[in-house]
């Protein structure tokens, strides 16, 4: 059952990132490798991804209640 701000149609909220074809995990920082890893765990899930009410939703859970403009 879908949540209150999943994103249904299933379009990505945030465009991925075009990875240049020169770069590869022998070329990328460490720092890249994880970041490239934590991408391939989030696409090869089964979650839906959220759209940018859902993540504000989380990251204020997260914070504890905190909201920048005081919501």
């Amino acid at each position: 059952m879908a949540q209150p701000g999943q994103n249904l149609n299933q379009e990505p909220p945030i465009r991925p990132t075009e990875v240049k074809s020169w770069l590869t995990t022998e070329t990328m920082s460490q720092l890249g490798r994880e970041l490239m890893e934590i991408a391939a765990e989030i696409e090869a899930s089964d979650e839906i991804p959220m759209d940018e009410d859902a993540i504000e939703r989380e990251l204020r859970s997260r914070r504890g209640g905190y909201s920048p403009n005081g919501e």
